[in-house]
């Protein structure tokens, strides 16, 4: 059974989002996959060994301030993502069994290719170029 103060807090939640999106100069292109913001450099950086990168999972990592994802679907195989939910924004960390998934309103994600496997999420997580190098996982954007 949800409380009054429940429905208070949802409500005055939602009040104050619709007050700051109305607030907002630019409206979101909700048709195209967003990219993370590109840091200073398109230099490749070394953020892991590749046997850091679970098969199957992955982890996260801050690339110049920018939070993203370095999965291993496959052995061998390394994908980047951002990791940024499209959904609502929050940070995402929970990576099993090739699916990367948001903590805050449960949407999920393929580790293999960013597409969404179930909502609240609009888009697919933007991609971030992977190189291997001997054992390590270089990125750029």
């Amino acid at each position: 059974m949800i409380s009054r103060r429940g429905v208070i807090a949802s409500a005055v939640g939602v009040s104050a989002v619709a007050a700051l999106s109305a607030c907002s100069p630019e409206v979101a292109d909700l048709t195209s996959t967003p990219e993370p913001e590109a840091p200073a450099t398109s230099t490749p950086v070394a953020v892991a060994k590749t046997s850091d990168i679970p098969i199957g999972s992955g982890k996260k990592f801050d690339v110049e301030g920018v939070p993203i994802l370095i999965t291993q679907p496959r052995a061998g195989e390394f994908r980047g993502f951002s990791a940024v939910c499209t959904h609502a924004g929050f940070v995402m960390t929970n990576m099993a069994n090739s699916e990367i998934k948001c903590d805050n309103h449960g949407a999920v994600y393929s580790a293999d290719d960013g597409s969404v496997l179930s909502g609240p999420a609009p888009l697919a997580l933007g991609k971030v170029t992977v190189t291997v190098e001997g054992d390590e996982v270089l990125v750029s954007f």
